[in-house]
């Protein structure tokens, strides 16, 4: 049996405020948008924050699209990561495009999505 490093999960809150002030990546709407993580591989495991996309929340008689992607009704839970990997991707390069990236943030080092 092979032992493999823990990946460190980067937090950073300036990022995922970022991240929330951009329109759902599913819907288009802005001014509702959350910062919502690809899914854990297993239960109780710290997430990236880098690993982020906007997703909308719920609101009064709609359901948000982050509701609906966490519980995997947008997508059965291998599309829900592949789709999601892909996202995070594209709002890493949207904020670092914008200029806005945190500083004393690292980059994220994978940015290959094999889709």
């Amino acid at each position: 049996m092979i032992a493999f490093p823990k990946q460190n999960a980067i937090r950073s809150e300036p990022y995922r405020r970022l991240v929330a002030a951009l329109p759902c990546k599913n819907c288009g709407i802005q001014g509702y948008s959350q910062a919502a993580h690809v899914p854990p591989d297993g239960r109780g495991i710290k997430q990236d924050d880098r690993e982020t996309f906007a997703l909308c929340c719920t609101r009064p008689g709609i359901n948000g699209c982050h509701v609906d992607f966490d519980q995997y009704r947008l997508f059965p839970k291998r599309q829900a990561v592949v789709v999601g990997q892909a996202w995070a991707a594209d709002t890493r390069r949207q904020i670092e495009a914008m200029g806005k990236w945190p500083k004393n943030l690292q980059k994220y080092v994978d940015d290959h999505v094999n889709i």
